[in-house]
């Protein structure tokens, strides 16, 4: 039984580290596109 525990705090605990991930991830580049010159050297 503790195996099965163990491998569901697991499951839990990979998918919420990897949507925090996919959060930050777009949370930043929404943040980078809005403030393209603090980040992206300017192309004229």
């Amino acid at each position: 039984m503790k195996s099965i525990y163990k491998k569901i705090i697991f499951i839990i605990s990979a998918i919420a580290l990897f949507s925090v991930i996919v959060g930050v991830v777009k949370y930043s580049l929404t943040y980078i596109e809005n403030n393209p010159e603090k980040y992206l050297p300017i192309q004229k």
